[in-house]
């Protein structure tokens, strides 16, 4: 895998909020002199800032629901207590006018990536007395483990109207020394496409970012490949995969 590939791969979470400050600077750089990669930028904000505004009322799922609930309570500790004092109570005409509470920077990137797993429909944001045009749908696929890999399963998250998908893999095996997946996007009449290359973490999981849209293809799969770039083709029958229709 490459230095670009690896870093294509975290801008959408350093547009999050989600990194820490030394790497945020070496995405931050790359971006900067990375047409392609500031295009993925510009899409992604446009996308994550919409979030917070058209989502509906919806359930995350529980291991996301688990780590905003833990920057919340994380939160409470930079607090400050107040003393209570006499209020003179105010006449009508000096009442100030409420203000809404302000949102921590935090819980917005929060509610975006719930919003995107979760499988929120946007809608594009107009300015006032402008026409709002028709939502852009959030498409839903999976992605199922079969045989060595049966454990593994993957959440795909597409963003038609962008030209973007999130694949989010959970409990896929730990790769051999040598070894990544590779990402396949497979037409009805054609040979795979390879989409990206990946490493998970220690708890075999990971969200991959595929910077293409998914209109034209039936079946997304994933295989063992070399590293540290894969294959121009699959060298083995897929074991997880999953139909994009």
């Amino acid at each position: 895998m490459s230095d670009h590939d690896e870093l294509m791969d975290s801008v959408s979470a350093w547009v999050l909020g989600a990194v820490d400050e030394q790497e945020a600077e070496s995405i931050r750089a790359h971006v900067e002199g990375c047409s392609s990669c500031r295009e993925v930028e510009v899409r992604l904000r446009r996308v994550v800032g919409a979030l917070p505004l058209a989502a509906d009322e919806v359930t995350p799922p529980p291991r996301l629901r688990e780590r905003v609930l833990a920057a919340a309570t994380a939160s409470r500790g930079t607090a400050t207590t107040t003393t209570r004092v006499p209020i003179r109570r105010p006449r009508p005409q000096d009442r100030p006018r409420r203000q809404l509470p302000r949102i921590p920077a935090y819980a917005v990137a929060a509610v975006a990536v719930i919003a995107l797993l979760s499988g929120v429909v946007l809608d594009r944001m107009s300015y006032a007395q402008s026409i709002t045009p028709p939502p852009a749908q959030v498409a839903h696929y999976t992605l199922a483990g079969h045989q060595a890999m049966s454990g593994a399963q993957a959440t795909v998250i597409y963003l038609p109207a962008d030209g973007l998908a999130f694949v989010d893999f959970h409990g896929l095996p730990q790769l051999a020394p040598g070894r990544v997946y590779e990402l396949w996007l497979i037409r009805p009449a054609g040979g795979p496409e390879a989409a990206a290359v990946f490493v998970p973490d220690s708890n075999g999981s990971k969200v991959v970012l595929v910077n293409r849209g998914l209109t034209g293809y039936s079946v997304m799969a994933v295989t063992d490949e070399a590293a540290p770039d894969g294959a121009s083709a699959p060298t083995q029958q897929p074991q997880l995969y999953g139909n994009l229709a």
